[in-house]
């Protein structure tokens, strides 16, 4: 697989509301991991829609990894200006993320205009990646969860890699990651 998806859940739906609060750092190294393998194997680009949450998270250790693999981050937006609406802390931390991106564009090349241009842009990646690492959880709904639905649809319909991190990996990761740390 040379190209992969990452999305899932927005900060506030896992209650986070800084980017320093410790679950973002298991988050981001969980991802690490996760990419790290699909890296290991020939993944060539992390591909993210410039989302809060999950994708800038996937951003950042994306960039990290480019230090050690042949990575490259692309950045490709519903539409222009969808930061607009952000504070300045969040659009400040969106510009760190896209000036080290490799590749920045937008589905749509004009301002927002409607839902329709969510899907329609989701589509496009789907269409244009080999595979999605989906950081979800049935039992911890959120917006994902319309994603998943598409994700699943469209898989159905080719040959498409589908990778789902639940709540329950996550909880794993962190125990053998904090276990690992008393052990070394």
């Amino acid at each position: 697989m040379k190209s992969l998806y990452v999305t899932g859940y927005k900060p506030f739906e896992l209650q986070i509301f800084k980017n320093n609060q410790p679950e973002v750092r298991f988050i981001k190294l969980y991802l690490q991991e996760r990419i790290r393998q699909y890296a290991e194997e020939g993944l060539e680009w992390v591909i993210i829609s410039g989302m809060l949450g999950t994708e800038l998270w996937a951003g950042e250790v994306a960039i990290r990894l480019k230090k050690n693999y042949q990575l490259k981050l692309a950045v490709i937006t519903p539409f222009l200006e969808h930061t607009a609406k952000w504070n300045e802390e969040n659009q400040l931390y969106y510009d760190r993320i896209i000036s080290q991106a490799d590749f920045v564009t937008s589905v749509y090349q004009q301002a927002y205009a409607g839902g329709y241009m969510f899907r329609e842009a989701t589509q496009f990646i789907l269409e244009n990646t080999e595979g999605t690492l989906l950081f979800y959880d049935e039992e911890h709904e959120g917006s994902p969860k319309y994603f998943k639905r598409q994700l699943i649809d469209f898989s159905n319909e080719s040959d498409y890699n589908m990778d789902i991190i639940s709540m329950d990996d996550l909880s794993v990761f962190i125990n053998e990651y904090q276990s690992e740390k008393w052990e070394g």
